[in-house]
């Protein structure tokens, strides 16, 4: 044993021989993560490693599964990511209740105007707060426009494709994904006003039955 050091050091001392020993360079690993990997495979594909090596095909098996688990990481964070950064949906009427005749004074003047995404926009609020006006669907929160042309369909079957197709139109220039044209945009303004002026289709009132009020 070394003559510096005391057979029974304090606690003081201990600690300090301690760090003292640490910060020798056989202690210390400078290699970054990719550098202490490579280093591995290398040892290992040559049988560096001081037992002869391991066999090449499971060294690179091994390779392959890491990369795998690391492709999969990836792609559930890159997942994650989109689903916190997509817009979430809003409904229809979301914002300041107005009228419908406020909705289809600003389509109209939208159109007129050429401002076609507005158009859409306002056409199709303009259909959904009348129909909920006439009680042909119910003002609930956070209605989107797919579920409206879907309880609108069956009211109004003679327009069920042009709805849908309205709804596609709505959500394609609410969440920006194309802009809507002059045309399509004036065709949604005019189903809105079809859509004042026909005659929904009702269910039949259940009969009572025999005995009943």
């Amino acid at each position: 044993m070394g003559g510096d050091a005391p057979l029974d050091p304090t606690s003081a001392e201990a600690r300090e021989l301690l760090e003292e020993e640490l910060r020798k360079a056989v202690y210390r690993d400078d290699r970054g993560l990719l550098e202490r990997l490579w280093d591995w495979l290398r040892d290992h594909l040559t049988g560096t490693t001081g037992s002869g090596g391991l066999p090449a095909w499971t060294v690179w098996l091994a390779v392959l599964i890491g990369l795998a688990v690391l492709a999969l990481v990836l792609f559930r964070s890159i997942r994650a990511e989109r689903r916190m950064t997509r817009p979430r949906h809003e409904g229809v009427l979301a914002g300041p209740v107005r009228s419908a005749p406020e909705h289809r004074a600003a389509a109209a003047a939208a159109l007129a105007a050429g401002d076609a995404d507005t158009a859409v926009l306002e056409g199709y609020r303009a259909l959904t707060r009348s129909a909920v006006d006439r009680t042909l669907l119910e003002d609930l929160p956070g209605l989107t426009a797919h579920e409206v042309a879907v309880a609108l369909g069956p009211v109004f079957p003679g327009y069920a494709g042009r709805l849908a197709s309205a709804a596609d139109a709505f959500d394609a220039v609410r969440y920006g994904r194309r802009p809507a044209t002059v045309s399509r945009a004036a065709d949604l303004v005019d189903l809105d006003l079809a859509l004042l002026g026909a005659r929904p289709l009702l269910p039949e009132p259940a009969a009572p039955r025999d005995g009943l009020p």
